[in-house]
């Protein structure tokens, strides 16, 4: 682990545990959950269901304030210097606080020691698609045949995670693969969807009305092994391409220094969240992983991410493009 990564952490457990204002009446207020990323995209719909869970178990009215651009970092940084009271809620993702802190490590205006974990609520691979108009059912056939079409491959792009993931395939395959970025998958589907862009890789939420009505097919998952919904789907280590895992993720962050009673009770509100069968049906539909919530696991997990893309970044060389 980096010396970067081991003071920051520090930092935000020495705050965080220092942090001792009462939380008898909290919420007393509107509580703001903050989104990255736009309309439709998986952590909107994760937002919105918090947001059900926070009225349901705290009593507590909640509004989703979408705040995209900048590949996350203007949500980030909003929430990063928000008052630490518990009424601004970051819906964090592996873009925002994991892959960005070392792709504009010169420019980003937070750090992990800006935000309390709260819960990780959401966690899948994203999946790798291609449009309808490519033939091939692997990484290798699509290789194929735009090498025979003499055509590069544009791989689309919307947030950080799945920018390394599109250099990561270049480098891997040695294709003549191109990354182009969005500012949201969303975008980047719609765009692969109509046969401008030949492969992508996306969350289900952005990708699964294209998926459906058979504009974009699943080529491979990045992850350790198939997932349970996608059974027939490959990996791409199966397919060839070694060390190639990558995540998908969502974790709730306040403002560090945010008292411990109150991050409890928005803890509460998630693990409600989590046991619903609601929104068990909307993890299983996208091909999340089932999470418990439990704040100390999160933060293992967040830290495991942490180190997971400091060693993607230099290994790839990828520079951020907001």
């Amino acid at each position: 682990m980096s010396a970067w990564i081991r003071t920051t952490l520090a930092t935000t457990m020495l705050l965080v545990a220092a942090a001792s204002a009462s939380a008898d009446d909290f919420p007393s207020r509107p509580i703001t959950i903050v989104v990255p990323f736009g309309a439709g995209s998986g952590s909107d719909i994760a937002a919105r269901f918090y947001a059900r869970a926070l009225k349901e178990k705290l009593n507590a009215t909640a509004v989703v304030d979408l705040k995209p651009g900048a590949a996350g970092m203007i949500a980030g940084q909003l929430v990063a210097r928000a008052a630490p009271d518990g009424y601004t809620v970051l819906m964090g993702s592996g873009t925002v606080n994991a892959a960005n802190y070392p792709l504009f490590r010169d420019q980003i205006g937070y750090g992990p020691q800006h935000f309390a974990t709260v819960a990780t609520i959401y966690v899948s691979p994203p999946l790798l698609l291609a449009n309808r108009g490519l033939a091939g059912d692997s990484v290798a056939d699509l290789i194929a045949g735009a090498q025979r079409a003499q055509r590069r491959l544009e791989c689309g792009s919307g947030n950080a995670v799945t920018q390394v993931a599109c250099e990561l395939l270049r480098r891997k395959t040695g294709a003549d693969i191109v990354n182009v970025p969005y500012k949201g998958n969303g975008q980047s589907m719609t765009d692969l969807a109509s046969g401008q862009i030949a492969i992508a890789f996306s969350d289900m939420a952005a990708a699964s009305p294209h998926v459906t009505r058979g504009a974009a097919r699943i080529v491979a998952v990045p992850s350790a092994s198939r997932l349970p919904g996608l059974p027939d789907v490959r990996t791409l280590a199966e397919q060839g391409f070694s060390d190639f895992e990558f995540m998908s993720w969502n974790t709730l962050y306040v403002p560090v220094g945010t008292p411990q009673d109150v991050i409890r009770k928005l803890n509460e509100a998630a693990r409600h969240m989590l046991a619903s069968p609601e929104w068990d049906k909307q993890r299983v539909a996208s091909f999340g992983l089932k999470v418990s919530g439990d704040q100390q696991e999160s933060q293992a997990f967040v830290t495991a991410e942490l180190i997971r893309w400091e060693r993607y970044v230099r290994e790839t060389g990828v520079k951020g493009a907001p």
